[in-house]
């Protein structure tokens, strides 16, 4: 690893760690990642940030693609099925050059969950053919990137009736 640093200064080549990476989704990966199975890494990762959400919002109820398309659906939420939305005070011109956005983005979040959980990790899951690490390491990656996006929203639950 030493050597590998020390050539990537010299190269000018950025250097890329794994251990970097969103923690729900690098301490899933790892012991699987450090072991060169880099499919079943990506699979443990994915079903982490799922089972890490549904925890979180108290959806054992639904399966994953659902939960998905539930959690991060652009309309109100429904009693039971809390969703996640961009954060931000309604007067505040970012805030209100979010929530300009806000459709698209929560309909890419959207897009993005179902693509990665159908093209990713259902992969990942019914096949046997090993990722390189490369391949691995992007797929990691993106599920990185979409878990810090997730902890940026707010959690939005519904009124139950006769509350308050």
């Amino acid at each position: 690893m030493i050597s590998e640093a020390e050539e990537a200064e010299e190269s000018a080549t950025p250097g890329f760690a794994p251990s970097e990476l969103h923690e729900v989704i690098w301490t899933a990966a790892a012991a699987h990642w450090t072991t060169h199975q880099y499919r079943v890494a990506v699979r443990e990762a994915s079903e982490a940030l799922t089972v890490h959400w549904k925890e979180r919002l108290g959806r054992n109820d639904v399966t994953d693609t659902s939960f998905w398309q539930q959690t991060l659906s652009a309309g109100e939420p429904e009693p039971g099925k809390p969703n996640l939305a961009w954060p931000g005070p309604a007067e505040d011109q970012t805030a209100k050059s979010m929530r300009g956005g806000l459709a698209p983005l929560a309909g890419a979040l959207n897009n993005l969950a179902t693509g990665l959980n159908l093209t990713v990790r259902n992969v990942a899951t019914h096949t046997r053919d090993e990722l390189t690490e490369q391949e691995g390491m992007e797929r990691l990656a993106a599920y990185s990137y979409f878990a810090r996006l997730l902890d940026q929203c707010e959690i939005r639950r519904a009124e139950e009736p006769g509350g308050t």
